[in-house]
């Protein structure tokens, strides 16, 4: 059967290989694979410049301003591509907030480690948390935009509740551990982080709302203020 070697090296039945014998002899005896599939690294670069170019956009234009087409002239890709990753926009924003939460949770993971008392941890992430009027500014305006979205997409609302959970249990131990260690009060842990959390979000916001009444640095000294009030013996 003409068909022979193809069955004999690819272990494919008759049928499928009446759809591949065109390629088999079109590339010189090799069946042409999809780079998707060849190189995953080269995949998940492609896929992330993708994401990250969205990001760029996001924070230019808003979520309301992005488009398929823009991202990838951002990105230097191709729209055929864009979608083979992302099929619709939905998953395209989807893809971001997700890259983008991840990116805060590894950044705040990585301050707390390089500290060892649980004060001087609870110090770095509120340095992260309150790091520059540009920065700041930026990130609040993309979330605020994601918020919209997450209270009629219950995908993207579990993704931002996940986030936030993951703050809350980082808080939390740093609470306890402040607490064993006799460096804070004897608090609840779970209400203390939870206390962080809507201190510099509430900070925050205020300080986006109104930026020339104060500079960022104001508003983080008033929260390390109040936490110290609260926390410290």
């Amino acid at each position: 059967m003409v068909y022979g070697p193809l069955y004999a090296v690819y272990g494919l039945p008759y049928t499928a290989y009446l759809i591949l014998a065109p390629c088999f002899f079109l590339f010189g005896g090799r069946v042409a694979m999809s780079p998707r599939r060849k190189d995953p690294q080269l995949a998940a670069r492609r896929r992330e410049a993708l994401v990250k170019a969205g990001y760029a956009e996001i924070l230019e234009k808003g979520i309301d301003g992005l488009t398929l087409d823009s991202v990838v002239a951002r990105a230097h890709s191709s729209k055929g591509g864009a979608l083979y990753y992302f099929p619709t926009k939905e998953d395209l924003l989807f893809a971001i907030l997700d890259w983008l939460l991840g990116q805060l949770s590894r950044t705040l993971d990585d301050v707390v480690r390089t500290q060892e008392s649980p004060r001087g941890r609870l110090v770095a992430e509120l340095e992260v948390l309150f790091h520059s009027a540009e920065v700041n500014r930026k990130l609040y305006l993309v979330l605020f935009d994601y918020l919209r979205m997450s209270m009629r997409s219950g995908r993207f609302r579990s993704l931002l509740a996940s986030f936030l959970q993951s703050c809350r249990c980082r808080d939390m131990t740093i609470i306890e551990d402040g607490v064993k260690s006799q460096q804070f009060r004897r608090v609840n842990a779970e209400s203390a982080a939870a206390t962080i959390r809507a201190l510099v979000d509430g900070y925050c916001l205020q300080w986006l709302l109104n930026p020339d009444a104060a500079p960022l640095e104001t508003y983080r000294d008033r929260c390390r203020a109040v936490l110290g009030a609260y926390l410290l013996r």
